[in-house]
């Protein structure tokens, strides 16, 4: 069939409630650190049935990296600085940064790039050391040198003490822009480069330099920028924005395949590149120089870790701030792969599985009570309302029937008419929410049965921002979720949605929407 592709069956799933940011695996222990943008770190046991979280750390911070060093954990966060844990989540030193912290490396010692441009380096046990460099743009570590970047677009290379130990000449008459530096096969190193252009499109070359430590030993141009780069001692795979995927065999570049949309980060893993681009993760094998299996995620990819068994973690981002934090995936590359359906590539990272009713007899039956479609939520708010104002009829009732005195009916008016322009008023400054759920579309299939659609809400109008909930129900009227955007997978024929939007005052506004999805060949 068309729509087959080999996948890797046993993925799991780890459930965020805030985007993740950085996750690191450990490459023995079986444990995996999980970072995310209020600052909390996650340290997770995956040699646990149920991928028990042991620990949690928190630095009250977006997380801008984490590591394992031996023993201990290293967490790098936006606002505070450097922080090292223990492999149970208790600290053991921290170093704040004025700024903040940008990049993080660790080794044999840590290195730390805060957030105006100075590299600090320290040993594991907290000890600064007293050189440092400014005005670094970025840096990798090589060996036992450091590859810095700096804020003019100079690379500079320095010694394990990050004293300068060659400066490499700049090249092109207007400047250039240093797209990536980092190691090469070997003890080799490279410099990614583009020159400038006074207009725009006559840039020079896009190419890669090859250095063995300060001698140039060749160049070599690339079809694409440098998105991602990993390299060993006899092995270098580059990733380029072009989406191809090149190994580098004695400084030549070799087309290994070409993907659909640039590379973001890649992995090695024995004879599989682990290659994430879009919201897809692949396993290309170098024996036979094909693409083995593949893993969609619900996010972009944006990180790809393994550790030494064969096992990945891999996370990613939609970039929609309407939809939940997407999970994170683990799996290990050496199972058997399964040939599946290519829309059934999300089951993995679905919560719950949500099938559409399409029986008529279920679809259109006649309810007289609608009130087991709400929520539990809405019931007990119905069931409140309805009290309340039993209670208030009973009052007005009773007060109604007293005998009152003549001469209050003059001031009882005046008061009257005070409440009524007072509510009035108070009326006129509210602007309750409108639901809407969007247009009614039809959509056209070319390939395959299903397609997965974006249901959203977020346009619903709301002057004062009072929604403080979203609903969305099916036709059978269940409620599928909670978010004020979602995507759903549906199959041919019409489906119909309900968006439900309630305000800070228990009120509710509600829209409908109508998706048609038809074959072409039809």
């Amino acid at each position: 069939m068309e729509n087959m592709v080999a996948t890797l069956p046993i993925i799991d799933a780890l459930h965020q409630k805030t985007s993740v940011t950085a996750i690191a695996l450990h490459p023995t222990l079986g444990k995996l650190l999980i970072g995310d943008k209020d600052g909390l770190v996650q340290i997770v046991d995956l040699e646990s049935e149920q991928n028990n979280i042991i620990a949690t750390i928190n630095v009250n911070s977006q997380i801008i990296d984490v590591a394992w060093s031996v023993d201990k954990i290293v967490v790098l966060d936006e606002t505070n600085g450097l922080h090292v844990f223990t492999n149970d989540g208790e600290e053991v030193w921290t170093s704040e940064f004025d700024a903040g912290g940008a990049k993080l490396a660790v080794g044999k010692q840590i290195l730390a790039l805060d957030g105006i441009g100075t590299l600090r380096q320290f040993t594991l046990n907290g000890q600064e050391y007293e050189s440092s460099q400014r005005d670094v743009r970025s840096f990798e570590a090589i060996q036992d040198s450091i590859l810095l970047v700096t804020e003019n677009q100079s690379v500079v290379k320095t010694d394990d003490h990050l004293n300068i130990v060659f400066e490499r000449p700049q090249r092109g008459e207007i400047g250039e822009d240093i797209a990536a530096v980092g190691s090469s096969q070997g003890s080799a190193w490279f410099v990614a480069r583009e020159g400038h252009a006074l207009v725009p499109g006559e840039e020079e070359a896009l190419e890669i330099e090859f250095y063995l430590n300060q001698e140039l030993l060749d160049r070599k141009e690339l079809k694409g920028r440098m998105k991602a780069s990993i390299s060993d001692s006899l092995n270098h795979f580059i990733g380029l924005d072009n989406g191809d995927l090149v190994a580098v065999k004695q400084n030549e570049i070799q087309l290994l395949t070409s993907f659909d949309y640039p590379i973001q980060c890649l992995a090695h893993s024995r004879n599989t590149i682990i290659v994430g681009t879009w919201f897809y993760v692949f396993g290309f094998d170098l024996e036979t120089n094909e693409i083995a299996w593949q893993i969609e995620h619900k996010g972009m990819i944006q990180g790809i870790e393994v550790d030494d068994s064969g096992r990945i973690a891999f996370f990613g981002d939609d970039q929609n701030d309407y939809t939940g934090a997407e999970p994170v995936g683990v799996c290990n590359i050496n199972q058997e792969r399964a040939e599946v359906d290519s829309s059934f590539l999300q089951g993995w990272f679905e919560e719950a599985f949500v099938e559409f009713e399409t029986d008529p007899n279920v679809v259109y039956r006649t309810v007289d009570d609608y009130t087991n479609l709400l929520s539990m939520e809405e019931q007990q708010s119905l069931e409140n309302q309805q009290h309340e104002i039993g209670i208030e009829l009973d009052s007005l009732s009773a007060a109604m029937n007293e005998d009152l005195p003549t001469e209050s009916f003059n001031n009882q008016e005046q008061d009257l008419d005070e409440l009524l322009q007072f509510l009035h008023e108070k009326a006129d400054e509210v602007i309750a929410p409108e639901a809407y759920a969007g247009e009614n579309q039809t959509i056209s299939l070319n390939n395959g049965n299903t397609a997965v659609v974006t249901l959203d809400g977020s346009q619903s109008s709301d002057p004062q921002n009072r929604i403080s909930t979203w609903s969305w129900l099916d036709s059978t009227g269940k409620e599928i979720s909670t978010e004020a955007k979602l995507r759903v997978k549906l199959s041919l024929g019409m489906h119909q949605f309900e968006l439900r939007v309630f305000d800070v005052d228990g009120g509710m506004t509600t829209d409908s929407l109508q998706i048609t999805l038809e074959s072409s060949d039809s």
